[in-house]
């Protein structure tokens, strides 16, 4: 499995044929996330992490491609002008199988912002492919209910904070650990999360592997 960071929370998943772009959403590089993509995976409707104008023109320029994505995040594809033939709301709970990959769809809700702000459905993916796993989150702390080789984390948002990381990369076994959803912190801020994501003694063993926009790790 080749995985490439490609801005926020968009990561690329390469392997046996397979090519899953996940939340290729606003502050991400679209174009190199869809380019080639064989599906795409959404796991909410936040434009952060879908972005809508460059999902439907690149399943407009590919008409085998499909995307998997929460159910707002579908009807918004669909309200954005994306075939709803291809656009498949997933849930809780469903396996899917795209391609030479394996996806376990779960998760359910986005993590609180406020209370007076109502969460949104937020899918995880659990994806197997190419003998190696990796878990997206979303916008969630939810665990991924198995092992897996690399667990990407949420470093920052006006939903979390660093302590909850720590705490959750504690929780969860996974050889790496890459940051993920870090548009607005400031470099600075990036260096405190990876300090204290790297302390084995508060996050557990793991190798911290932070990528810059384009840059891949193979496993």
């Amino acid at each position: 499995m080749r995985l490439t960071f490609l801005g926020h929370a968009c990561v690329r998943l390469d392997a046996d044929g397979a090519a899953l772009a996940i939340d290729p959403g606003s502050y991400s590089q679209t174009a190199s996330a869809l380019d080639g993509a064989t599906a795409v995976l959404v796991t909410h409707d936040h434009g952060d992490h879908v972005d809508v104008p460059a999902v439907v023109a690149a399943m407009d320029a590919n008409p085998a491609l499909p995307v998997y994505a929460s159910g707002p995040a579908a009807q918004a594809l669909v309200d954005g002008g994306a075939p709803a033939d291809r656009v498949h709301a997933v849930t809780p709970g469903q396996e899917l199988t795209v391609g030479a990959a394996r996806v376990v769809v779960g998760g359910g809700d986005h993590a609180l912002v406020h209370r007076k702000i109502p969460q949104a459905v937020n899918v995880t993916f659990l994806v197997e492919v190419g003998g190696h796993t990796a878990f997206h989150p979303g916008d969630s702390f939810d665990a991924p209910g198995a092992s897996v080789d690399v667990l990407l984390i949420p470093v920052s948002g006006p939903w979390m904070k660093i302590s909850e990381a720590v705490d959750y990369a504690a929780s969860v076994e996974a050889a790496y650990l890459v940051p993920i959803h870090d548009a607005i912190n400031s470099e600075a801020g990036n260096m405190i999360a990876q300090r204290q994501l790297s302390t084995p003694a508060l996050a557990g063993e793991h190798t911290y592997a932070r990528l810059a926009v384009g840059e891949s790790l193979t496993l």
